[in-house]
């Protein structure tokens, strides 16, 4: 938590910046500091800002940062209490409390997907059967976070307490709703603002919830891997949790992008979804760069080639 002494709320957001920011870059802060092109502020100096201004003058903004350029933006955000939220929920009724309906389907999809597709599983042996952790694959369909948990598997995991970061737009459909619910989604803004949907998926895992979380932040168009985001490997040091790095391949096969449904059936047997779990990553004092770059290297290590 960053201490300030400040007499003001613009001087004591920029003691708080200058905390974040790097050394060089924080001699200049003023009010008309630009994040991005004056800062080089990503999506986790985002949310470290957010935690640290709450922590310092009790109010919490991580739901304004839409439209949020300048010093002088966070600054008009506080003095008028916050303001309101730009999304049209509250991130805090996130993850959906499950009910027995929501494990009984999802047990189910699990069970009929191990059915309807040829699943290979290889280092299985290294998922915990207690403990909290981060599972970490690739995304190459919208299928992939059930398909990892079938591969898991209820017995390895308590499915009451099973978390993952999803976009805002499958709210917007009382199927994807139903899905999220059983999969414990967790809403992540459309403007690209990762900081609320972040704070609640670090609450999750320190409440001892498994959480899910595609590095790459959305799916792949041609199949190939793209490159990873830090959000994992952030949570995974503020939270003192491992990675998991998964690979996952044949679902842009079954599920690619221009479908509306995955195939089911083809002459000659089901389709096959191969899905390895590589060793656990602990952070270990690594930088969110250097844990990333690790886990990246070893999801692509684990590519399935033919």
């Amino acid at each position: 938590m960053v201490s300030v002494k400040a007499t003001d709320t613009a001087s004591t957001v920029m003691q708080i910046i200058s905390a974040i920011a790097s050394k060089e870059l924080s001699k200049s802060i003023n009010l008309d500091s630009h994040f991005k092109y004056d800062l080089a502020f990503d999506s986790l100096n985002m949310v470290e800002l957010c935690i640290a201004i709450e922590g310092a003058l009790k109010t919490s903004i991580e739901s304004r940062l839409s439209n949020v350029n300048t010093v002088r933006d966070i600054v008009t955000i506080i003095e008028n209490n916050g303001g309101i939220s730009d999304v049209p929920y509250n991130i805090d009724d996130f993850p959906i409390q499950k009910k027995q309906k929501h494990i009984r389907r999802l047990k189910l999809l699990m069970r009929l997907s191990r059915i309807a597709w040829r699943f290979e599983l290889t280092g299985t042996q290294n998922i915990p059967t207690n403990g909290r952790y981060i599972l970490c694959p690739n995304h190459q369909s919208h299928f992939d976070s059930l398909w990892v948990w079938a591969a898991v598997g209820s017995k390895n995991v308590d499915l009451k307490k099973i978390s993952c970061l999803a976009k805002q737009e499958h709210l917007e459909r009382k199927s994807s709703v139903f899905l999220l619910s059983m999969l414990g989604g967790i809403p992540v803004d459309r403007s690209g603002n990762t900081a609320p949907a972040m704070k609640r998926a670090l609450a999750c895992l320190q409440d001892g919830h498994t959480m899910l979380i595609h590095p790459e932040g959305t799916r792949t168009l041609d199949g190939k891997m793209g490159e990873f985001k830090g959000g994992a490997a952030k949570l995974a040091i503020d939270a003192g949790v491992d990675l998991i790095p998964v690979r996952i391949d044949g679902a842009w096969d079954i599920f690619p992008p221009h479908r509306k449904r995955p195939k089911v059936f083809r002459f000659g047997g089901r389709y096959p979804i191969k899905i390895s779990f590589g060793a656990l990553i602990k952070p270990d004092g690594k930088s969110v760069e250097e844990l990333t770059a690790q886990l990246q290297s070893e999801v692509a290590r684990m590519e399935h080639t033919e």
